[in-house]
């Protein structure tokens, strides 16, 4: 978790100097030789963003792929607060719920923990 926090801090410290001063971080800080042009300000971009080349082409096929990154993080925010929300409400984690309601699916459901 402290790695993970550590990651994002550094890759939100840069887009976030790059809104700042736009331009200012467009060398890549593992090879330098790499520079980014036409990204745009506070987007992230370079050799390792796009490996295979998805968002290559037209800028309509890029705006379409940046949307559906946006919803698809917004549903896994919404799935970990479902997840959260489950681990608090019945005491146990999402996967021993789903363990216990494989081994009974009649009675082991969303409907019998709200019943009490």
């Amino acid at each position: 978790f402290i790695i993970e926090l550590i990651f994002i801090g550094w890759a939100e410290g840069r887009r976030w100097a790059d809104i700042i001063k736009p331009g200012c971080v467009n060398t890549d800080p593992i090879f330098p030789n790499n520079k980014l042009t036409g990204t745009d300000v506070g987007y992230p971009g370079g050799l390792w963003f796009d490996p295979l080349g998805w968002g290559s082409g037209s800028p309509a096929k890029l705006k379409e792929l940046r949307t559906k990154e946006i919803k698809n993080g917004r549903l896994a925010m919404l799935a970990v607060m479902g997840a959260w929300f489950q681990a608090i409400y019945t005491g146990t984690g999402p996967i021993d719920n789903l363990f216990a309601h494989l081994a009974d699916p009649g009675h082991a459901t969303i409907f019998a923990a709200f019943k009490g």
